[in-house]
């Protein structure tokens, strides 16, 4: 960040936040029910969640002639006031996309009632009729908020039985490929979190493990506040689990079967009185998932082309278990004191049957041969975390203290091994090659953190915080080759690493939110000072880095009339290497294939630019986002060709990458008993930089559109279709074909809807598959990747004592929400 931009955001952050901090050191004036004129006070709140709606239209009307008098948004609290008011009768219209308009009638300022304070106001999602008598609420699927967009998982009939990426793979700004990773706005590197605390598990890892099932909502957050951590390119997805929000027992059983071998099941219960919420959570789950690849390698010696055409059958299998639980008890109004721990392992394998045909150009040799390798790992997982919230008022002054501590260990093994065929890939003869590895990795993860809240003015809050995170990791890698002479195996000490990766963080931020009239901003500024080292236990020292590093944020939003919001953005990200990126030692992937990792990677650094905009629609809205983003020290995947032959896989920082892109999506209900979600993206990439001194750079133009049609043909049953399209895309050594894919789901419910049952298909029409191409200094490369289809899931899910809370008909009843069920 240049000198001019820090001096220019503290001055901002001064001018707009210092006159208002100044005035909570003293009792305003505004807020005394003796100021010149009535006033009008009330909260606004959503009826399923009973949390705050912050930014909700406000809309003040004379009556009884209807004028306008004033309009504003809700704070953070979900407060809002109208001031200097004459005497008369008023009404109020709130709405906030995705909810019901609230009208607040006959409210009569009088000089015996200067000051009117309205109970607390529910907002209901958008409802549709579903017969004659009865209107069944429906939240939209997607909602968009000032500074993030939320999922609302239990409108995805599709992913019911899946897991957290299944949920992902029909959402805006986020990529699925067909081996389950994820990638947000073009970028595999984000931060997962759940219920708003970091998770034991990272990225995908954490995605698979968790069922789709137990999940209320996702958050994504692609421009944090400085009050989150600054780590992930793409930005945040924040996991809300399901809660139990009635007294006594609660809960949800869910369990899926799905063809090949795929399974799972989850539990969560619940027990909650008002002085105590306990919970526990159980899931486990099993799933085999059946890949095809072709194959088909170039590489250019001096005198010499070499041709590998592979054809590769691959079955993948991932498995897992987790318990968890927790207490939150109430040590009074004001005050709550939290304990909660998760336990779990998990595994992954991969059975590889490979056929290959190897020939060169002059013909020196035409060989065929079989390989068969088979790889296995498996890792326990735990957490342990504490937090105290004391609150000193109604109105967000707090201070939190939290503790977090959790530990992983994987152990991995895998076996090649290579035959001669002939042509057609029958076996000639005995065991040609064989190559045994082991990696085992062991890490804990410390982490303390303090955070204050200070309500400022009417709708101002400020926000300071210290974080202090300790993070060890420990790892062996060993490679044996096996001799055909003596029919034994032997370790290659060219081959064997051991590791040790710590990284200590400390960090500190501050920001500052406010609401004046339409007008909403909020400016932050984080600092963090990073201490890492990476010792491969040689002759050679370790490798370290000792840094400060700084994240200015920026939120401004603005409500026009007519349900118009517009809103921009702006933040500073890092992504930091993890220890197999940074381990030099080799890593044989294949006899052809070698791993290496960079220990002279730097951390990334991004520049992250957003503009938005909304329309409501009575039940429909659409909105608008552009998006650019700077990726400086970008870390990228090459390819590199070895005097052997061998082709050496490393990661390198290559100078920058731009991604300039839009978003139009749109929420559509056109009629009672059919809805529609459909999302349009473009962006443009461009890469510049080296790789081994010489200049690269490419640049693409890609984009992608997705559509959801939901019909409900009666009370109890729904049909749900999905279709995805991906354009062609540009890496930085090659090509990627577009694709096109379908999916579609039935839901019906028995039981009053405690049991539902729910028939899902996964890429119906078989179309979904990866081409594509390579080519660097010495080798080209083409592929063609696809999985098995269609994949069928059925899943059955039972409610406990009415695990989702009845809608509460009395808008003034109030009841806090526990701590969320689940990890």
């Amino acid at each position: 960040m240049t000198g001019s931009l820090r001096v220019f955001l503290v001055a901002l952050f001064l001018l707009l936040g210092g006159k208002e901090i100044l005035k909570a050191q003293r009792p305003s004036a505004n807020t005394s029910s003796t100021s010149e004129g009535g006033s009008i006070v009330g909260k606004v709140k959503d009826r399923n969640e009973n949390v705050p709606m912050q930014y909700t239209n406000v809309v003040l009307y004379r009556l009884p002639d209807s004028t306008m008098v004033n309009g504003t948004i809700t704070n953070h609290e979900g407060v809002f006031k109208f001031t200097g008011l004459k005497n008369g009768r008023y009404y109020l219209k709130i709405h906030f996309i995705g909810f019901q308009v609230k009208t607040i009638g006959n409210i009569v300022i009088s000089p015996q009632k200067r000051e009117v304070k309205l109970p607390a106001i529910y907002l209901d999602p958008v409802a549709s009729t579903l017969r004659d008598v009865e209107v069944k609420a429906s939240r939209s699927r997607i909602t968009y908020q000032v500074d993030k967009k939320v999922v609302n998982v239990t409108k995805d009939l599709m992913a019911s039985a899946g897991s957290a990426i299944d949920v992902l793979e029909n959402v805006p700004s986020i990529d699925v490929d067909l081996e389950g990773n994820v990638s947000l706005r073009g970028s595999s590197n984000f931060t997962v979190l759940i219920n708003g605390r970091p998770s034991v598990l990272e990225g995908n890892d954490a995605l698979q493990q968790i069922p789709a099932s137990s999940i209320q909502r996702i958050e994504i957050i692609t421009n944090p506040s400085a009050k989150y951590d600054p780590e992930g390119v793409g930005g945040i997805l924040n996991i809300i689990l399901k809660k139990g929000k009635n007294l006594g027992i609660n809960g949800l059983i869910n369990g899926s079967v799905g063809s090949n071998n795929k399974y799972r099941g989850n539990a969560l219960v619940g027990y909650r009185t008002k002085k105590l919420n306990a919970f526990i959570t159980a899931e486990g789950s099993y799933r085999d998932m059946n890949m095809y690849v072709t194959t088909d390698d170039e590489t250019y010696l001096p005198d010499t082309i070499n041709y590998r055409h592979s054809l590769i059958d691959l079955v993948r299998n991932r498995n897992g278990y987790g318990v968890g639980g927790g207490l939150d008890y109430y040590l009074s109004k004001k005050a709550t004191l939290t304990f909660s721990g998760k336990y779990g392992g998990r595994g992954f394998g991969m059975d590889n049957t490979s056929r290959r045909n190897i020939y060169t150009v002059p013909a020196y040799e035409d060989i065929y041969s079989k390989s068969f390798s088979h790889s296995s790992s498996w890792g326990n997982y735990y957490s342990l975390q504490s937090d105290y919230l004391q609150k000193f008022n109604d109105h967000g002054h707090q201070l939190e203290f939290f503790v977090y501590f959790s530990g992983k260990n994987d152990d991995e093994t895998e076996v090649q091994s290579d035959y001669f065929t002939d042509p057609q890939w029958n076996d000639i003869g005995d065991l040609s090659s064989g190559i045994r590895t082991r990696t085992i990795d062991s890490s804990n993860d410390i982490r303390v953190k303090v955070d204050y809240s200070l309500p400022v003015g009417k709708k101002g809050k400020l926000e300071a915080g210290y974080q202090s995170r300790f993070y060890n990791e420990n790892g062996e890698y060993a490679y044996e080759v096996f001799d055909t002479a003596t029919g034994q195996w032997y370790s290659n000490e060219n081959y064997q690493s051991l590791v040790d990766f710590k990284r200590n963080i400390h960090s500190a931020y501050i920001s500052f939110k406010n609401v004046r009239n339409s007008f909403g901003y909020e400016l932050g500024f984080r600092t963090e000072y990073t201490d890492r080292s990476v010792d491969n236990h040689d002759d050679k020292p370790a490798f370290v880095i000792q840094q400060f590093d700084f994240f200015p944020t920026v939120h401004l939003s603005y409500q026009l009339p007519d349900n118009y919001q517009v809103y921009t953005s702006y933040s500073r990200r890092i992504n930091r290497p993890d220890q197999w990126s940074l381990n030099p030692f080799p890593m044989i992937i294949d006899p052809y294939n070698i791993r290496v990792g960079n220990p002279k990677l730097e951390p990334e650094k991004i520049d992250s630019y957003e503009f938005g905009a909304q329309k409501i629609f009575a039940k429909s809205f659409i909105s608008f986002e552009s998006y650019y983003r700077v990726t400086s020290n970008r870390i990228t995947r090459v390819r590199l060709l070895d005097t052997a032959g061998i082709i050496i896989h490393t990661r390198e920082n290559v100078d920058k990458d731009y991604s300039l892109g839009a978003e139009l999506m749109a929420n559509l209900r056109l009629v009672s008993w059919f809805s529609m979600n459909a999302s349009f993206n473009i962006y443009h990439y461009k890469l510049e930089g080296s790789i081994e001194g010489e200049d690269v750079a490419s640049n693409s133009t890609n984009w992608s559109g997705r559509m959801t049609a939901s019909f409900s043909i009666k009370k109890s049953l729904r049909i749900q279709w999905m279709g995805i399209y991906r354009s062609k895309t540009v890496t930085l050594q090659g090509t990627r074909k577009g694709m096109f894919y379908t999916n579609l789901a039935v839901r019906k419910d028995f039981l009053k809807h405690k049991l539902n049952l729910t028939l899902s298909a996964r890429d119906i029409l078989g179309t979904a598959q990866y081409e594509s191409t390579a080519t660097g200094e010495g080798f080209h490369s083409h592929s063609i990747f696809r999985r098995e289809s269609p994949i069928v899931l059925l899943n059955i899910a039972y409610v406990i004592n009415n695990y989702k809370q009845k809608q509460r008909r009395n808008a003034g009843s109030q009841q806090s929400a526990p701590t969320d069920l689940g990890f």
